[in-house]
């Protein structure tokens, strides 16, 4: 988990693949919760309202913004290929039948969108779903504001769509029903979560450099049966292995340092599904035994929407891509069935023409716990991530270091490149510039070179503009004329 890189509507949608629970909101938001079993936090000025018969939740902001939440299950079995038709017929069913909808959105497997418009207005449709014997359940998302407002409405519906939580009566041991209390960082303030009461909570922010900064958490119930962990602090940025590095003498496994304190590791790059299967079984699973990975597997859903976000932060002739994947697995520790999951997501960068690029752990969090307790990690880890708040006050000191940092590394480095100026072999190429030309002077002479082969000649002075031809006779003119079909022109060296 590196909180300072990630951008937020990024970070949103992250956070709403992985868990459906309410998270911090601004300030100047409220909190709603509604009799009919969801709670939500909206801006100033919206309201928020269920169909008690339907379930659809529809969410109306001052301005004809609209959000609708609406649960459905299909009696059938549902194939992407029949998704687009099925969203749209709830979109009608939900109030948008007048909207003309587009080509599908890339989304992933089971998730589908449609963006789409009605006059004056534009929309976005997402359905979500997962099938089974019995049926298909899932999630109808709806988001719409006048045309030329919409996109300055995105913060808000991302932030609504995250706080959404359908609330249900607590089981004895579910996480509901489980006093949980803030823990802030004690380091630097960076970032604050909501722990289960009682539980032990270890790490915070790590400053390994001033724009290297990593938050770890580990997160532990009374009876040592559940471990939960956020990031790891000893995760290093990694540098891909090539050519350059190499003749450096620096190859995969050695530590690659470009200065200011930042230590890159040489490795090739790990999408998020092979990551985490290798940092389960060095990690987290390390003491165990009989470990069997159970499933493992890519997360494309995820990859497609937050991939096209980091695009649109990426600076010019920058390319970040994210790939996200998880592992599940059973193991034994000390006699004893365990059960763990994690889920990494892992962001390349890369330059334009450049060999190689940087990649390092954007996401990783995961569980190993009691095999009986499994489904609670699972649901305790989940309300954990969606309560990570980042304290903007040090978000935006951040900043500022980062900032700074790139302003000393700009600083220095026109410092090396006038210190360069000054070498040895520097003032001798100038003493060599200087020698050629007083010599050129003294003979009468002058410099010309071939652009077809970058062969320098000495040519008699005279004339304003000189010629070659095939037998490499040279010929000067005063005009610029060729002497014949034969003869190309020739470049005067100053």
């Amino acid at each position: 988990m590196r909180i300072s890189r990630l951008p937020i509507t990024a970070a949103a949608i992250l956070w709403t693949f992985l868990a459906a629970a309410s998270c911090a909101a601004p300030r100047d938001w409220t909190s709603h919760q509604d009799p009919n079993g969801f709670t939500v936090s909206l801006p100033p000025g919206w309201k928020a309202a269920a169909d008690r018969q339907s379930g659809r939740v529809a969410i109306n902001g001052p301005a004809s913004q609209q959000v609708v939440v609406w649960p459905v299950f299909l009696p059938a079995g549902l194939q992407r290929a029949s998704a687009s038709a099925v969203l749209r017929r709830l979109a009608a069913s939900a109030g948008f039948g007048s909207y003309a909808w587009r080509e599908p959105l890339a989304a992933g497997d089971t998730t589908i969108r449609l963006a789409g418009s009605s006059g004056d207005r534009a929309a976005v449709a997402c359905f979500t779903w997962a099938a089974s014997a019995k049926g298909t359940a899932g999630y109808l998302f709806i988001t719409a504001a006048p045309s030329a407002a919409y996109r300055g409405q995105e913060a808000a519906f991302t932030g609504i769509l995250e706080s959404f939580h359908a609330a249900g009566a607590p089981a004895k041991d579910a996480p509901d029903a489980m006093p949980f209390v803030p823990w802030r960082d004690p380091r630097e303030g960076a970032f604050s979560v909501q722990a289960p009461s009682g539980w032990s909570v270890d790490g915070g922010l790590f400053r390994v450099a001033s724009v290297d900064v990593r938050s770890a958490l580990s997160i532990t119930s009374p009876d040592r049966q559940i471990r939960i962990t956020f990031g790891d602090r000893n995760m290093p940025p990694f540098a891909e292995p090539d050519q350059t590095l190499a003749m450096a003498g620096i190859r995969e496994g050695s530590p690659y340092s470009p200065g200011y304190g930042v230590v890159f590791l040489v490795q090739r790059y790990l999408p998020g599904a092979e990551f985490a299967r290798q940092y389960v079984a060095r990690g987290p699973a390390k003491g165990c035994t009989n470990l069997v990975f159970t499933e493992n597997r890519s997360r494309p859903d995820i990859d497609n929407i937050v991939s096209g976000i980091y695009r649109r932060f990426a600076l010019a002739g920058m390319s970040l891509e994210l790939h996200s994947g998880e592992a599940s697995f059973t193991c034994q520790e000390n006699g004893q069935p365990m059960a763990g999951y994690y889920f990494a997501g892992t962001l390349r960068t890369r330059a334009a023409s450049m060999p190689g690029g940087n990649w390092h752990v954007e996401h990783l969090l995961g569980y190993v716990a009691a095999r009986e307790k499994a489904a609670l990690a699972q649901q305790v880890m989940q309300r954990i991530v969606a309560s990570i708040a980042i304290n903007p006050e040090w978000a935006s000191r951040q900043q500022q270091t980062t900032m700074d940092t790139s302003h000393i590394v700009a600083q220095t480095n026109a410092a090396i490149s006038k210190l360069s100026s000054d070498t040895y072999w520097s003032r001798q190429q100038s003493n060599d510039e200087l020698s050629r030309r007083r010599s050129n002077a003294t003979l009468g002479v002058e410099d010309v070179m071939d652009p077809s082969t970058g062969r320098q000649i000495k040519v008699e002075s005279g004339s304003n503009y000189y010629w070659i031809d095939a037998r490499g006779a040279i010929v000067g003119t005063e005009t610029h004329t060729l002497p014949s079909i034969d003869f190309r022109a020739l470049t005067r060296l100053p």
